[in-house]
């Protein structure tokens, strides 16, 4: 399944969705710019996981691929566009809140260090040579709490570092220099 899963043809379609995605939004205008309720998207894609859950014990793959990142998908569209307007909706007033933008902050480090970390918590063989075994189901908040700590170091002391962060704007120069005129979009 890992092979499927994470293997680059396989996921060029939700790569491709979301650049699709991040594209068109990108190009609204105020015209476009009409309201939509991202709750129904959220409750769809979250809903399409439950599928899972039946007695037709329907393929994961083929739930996520097919339903699950459309959706999905099609709720960040939405939210974006709702967060634009001038009443947004309660799910996106509490998506925006504070303590919910902190922990959005946090989510790029949270992905680079979820695996390595589980890993040495939880895959036998690299937990039984640290540890002796690996960790019980009990230990699962603290794993979690450990992730979010790690997360948010990572965060506040290397990636919004000056140095990082100028790094990352000589980057972003030079490649809008290199890609100057690519976009054909633009009036």
């Amino acid at each position: 399944w890992n092979m499927t899963r994470f293997h680059p043809i396989s996921s060029l379609f939700e790569m491709v969705t979301g650049v699709v995605a991040a594209r068109d939004v990108m190009l609204d205008t105020e015209k476009d710019n009409t309201r939509q309720d991202p709750m129904m998207y959220f409750v769809a894609a979250y809903g399409s996981l439950l599928l899972r859950a039946t007695p037709f014990d329907f393929n994961d793959g083929l739930i996520r691929s097919v339903l699950f990142v459309p959706l999905y998908t099609k709720f960040l569209a939405s939210l974006h566009r709702d967060c634009r307007s001038e009443n947004p909706s309660q799910l996106t007033q509490l998506l925006r809140s504070a303590p919910m933008t902190k922990l959005g902050s946090l989510t790029f480090s949270m992905f680079l260090l979820h695996s390595p970390l589980g890993q040495l918590f939880y895959k036998r063989s690299v937990a039984t040579k640290v540890f002796g075994g690996p960790m019980s189901r009990s230990f699962f908040p603290i794993y979690v709490f450990f992730v979010l700590l790690c997360s948010h170091l990572l965060n506040e002391y290397v990636i919004r570092s000056d140095v990082v962060q100028g790094t990352a704007a000589t980057a972003a120069k030079w490649l809008a220099a290199q890609t100057e005129g690519m976009l054909q979009d633009r009036d």
